[in-house]
C-alpha cells in the first residue's frame, strides 16, 4: 500500500504552547484506501413485521427522575470536580488528550471521565466521554466521544422500519433484555443513500455483503470490529453488520485519499444533495461543503468501540478523533443535525429507566425519545450484560 504525508497547517491564534505535540500526531503517514461503493436501486417503503414492531416497543415504563438524581449524587459526588474522579480500571488505557487550543478553553476538553455516565449494577461505569476540537483548519469544529466497555455491554442492530431490507427479513427469536438499556445510537446512511451497502441482521444476509467495504461487525459472542469485508469472514460467527463506504481509519491512521475509478480522490465523504447545513439547505456547491454534522465508530486494540458525533466537521477531522482516542480502524456513520443521535439511559434498581441523557449538547433534544417505538432508519443498541 502507497502512502502519503498529512501536511497540517496550524492556526496560529489560540494554539497552546504544547501544540506541536498534538501536531505531530496528526503529522503522521496517511493512510489510503478504495471506495468499492455501487449503485443501487431500492424501494423507498416498507412495512415494519409485527414481531419486530412489538421488540422495539418493549421498553421500560417511564418513572419519576428523583430516585436517580440521589443514586447519582450519592454515587458520583457531584461537589468533585470532574478531573478528580477516579477512572475505572477498565478505562485505564484510555489516554487523555492535550488541547490543541488553550484560548478559549472547553470544559473538560481531551479528559476522559465516567462522571454522569451509566453505571453498572455494581457501581461501575459503563461508558467514558470527552470532548475535543481537532482540526487545525477549523477550530470551531466540536467532536463529543464515547467510550463503550464491551467486555460489560453487548450490542445489537437494528434495522429502520422504512427499510427495503425489512422485506426480506424473517422472524427471529431474541434473548435481548430491553430492560437492560444503557445506550443508543444512530447507525450509517439510509440504504437509498448508501450505495449498495451491505447488511446481516441475526445472521441473516438483508443487503448483498461487498468486498472491501467498510463494515462494522457484531460477533455471536457480543465482541465488535471494523473492517474491510471479505468473503472469508465465517458467516456462521457474524450476528449484525452494517457497511458504508471505506474507512475513513485504517492502522490508526486518518485515510486522506482513496482510489475510486482508478484515480486517487480526497477521502471528504458527502451524502449528495442530502448533506445539508443547520439551516436544512444542501452544502453542493459550497466551497466547504464537506463542513457537516457527521457520526463515526471506532474500535481499540482493547476491543472497545467508541462512537464520535461531531458538529462542523469534516470527515478527516472527525476521523483524527478517533485516532487520538486510540482507534485503529474507523468507520463513517450517518450524518446531518437530526440524524446524529447517542442517549444513555439511567436505570434504577428495578431496571426502569428514569432518566435519559445526550452524548452532545447540541444532539436536538426530541431525539432522546426517538427509538422508544423502534424508528424509521438503523441504529445500534447498547445493553448490559447479566
Amino acid at each position: 500500500m502507497v502512502s502519503v504525508i498529512l501536511v497540517l497547517t496550524a492556526y496560529t491564534a489560540g494554539l497552546g504552547q504544547d501544540s506541536a505535540a498534538t501536531l505531530e500526531r496528526f503529522a503522521s503517514l496517511a493512510s489510503q484506501a478504495t471506495d468499492h461503493g455501487v449503485n443501487a436501486t431500492v424501494p423507498d417503503q416498507a412495512t415494519l413485521p409485527r414481531w419486530l414492531d412489538k421488540l422495539l416497543s418493549r421498553m421500560p415504563d417511564r418513572a419519576d427522575t428523583r430516585d436517580l438524581e440521589k443514586e447519582l449524587d450519592r454515587e458520583l459526588g457531584t461537589e468533585q470536580p470532574a478531573s478528580a474522579e477516579p477512572v475505572d480500571p477498565v478505562f485505564e488505557g484510555l489516554a487523555d488528550m492535550d488541547p490543541l487550543y488553550k484560548s478559549p478553553a472547553l470544559e473538560g476538553e481531551g479528559i476522559w471521565t465516567a462522571r454522569g455516565m451509566p453505571r453498572g449494577r455494581e457501581g461501575r461505569p459503563l461508558v467514558c466521554k470527552t470532548v475535543y476540537r481537532p482540526s487545525v483548519d477549523f477550530p470551531n469544529s466540536i467532536v463529543y466521544l464515547a467510550v463503550f466497555d464491551l467486555g460489560r455491554l453487548k450490542p445489537r442492530f437494528f434495522l429502520g422500519h422504512t427499510e427495503p431490507g425489512m422485506y426480506e427479513v424473517t422472524q427471529a427469536p431474541s434473548d435481548d433484555n430491553l430492560s437492560k438499556i444503557v445506550a443508543i445510537t444512530n447507525a450509517m446512511w439510509m440504504q437509498r443513500h448508501a450505495r449498495g451497502a451491505g447488511a446481516i441482521f441475526r445472521g441473516q444476509e438483508v443487503y448483498p455483503m461487498v468486498d472491501g467495504m467498510a463494515t462494522l461487525v457484531v460477533y455471536h459472542d457480543n465482541s465488535v470490529d471494523i473492517l474491510e469485508w471479505s468473503s472469508d469472514i465465517p458467516r456462521r460467527l457474524v450476528r449484525d453488520a452494517r457497511q458504508l463506504r471505506y474507512l475513513i481509519v485504517k492502522d490508526g491512521l486518518v485515510v486522506e485519499k482513496v482510489a475510486r475509478h482508478g484515480r486517487m480522490r480526497d477521502a471528504e465523504i458527502g451524502l449528495g444533495g442530502f448533506l445539508v447545513d443547520k439551516k436544512g439547505r444542501s452544502t453542493m456547491g459550497k466551497k466547504l461543503w464537506f463542513l457537516a454534522d457527521r457520526s463515526a465508530f471506532g474500535i481499540r486494540d482493547d476491543g472497545n468501540l467508541v462512537f464520535a458525533m461531531g458538529h462542523h466537521i469534516s470527515t478527516k477531522d472527525l476521523a483524527k478523533a478517533l485516532v487520538l482516542a486510540g482507534c485503529k480502524r474507523g468507520i463513517h456513520g450517518d450524518a446531518n443535525i437530526h440524524n446524529i443521535v447517542c442517549n444513555f439511559y439511567f436505570r434504577n434498581d428495578k431496571d426502569r429507566i428514569v432518566k435519559r441523557d445526550r452524548l452532545s449538547p447540541e444532539q436536538k433534544k426530541y431525539t432522546m425519545r426517538r427509538y422508544d417505538q423502534g424508528y424509521s432508519k438503523d441504529f445500534f443498541a447498547f445493553y448490559e450484560k447479566r
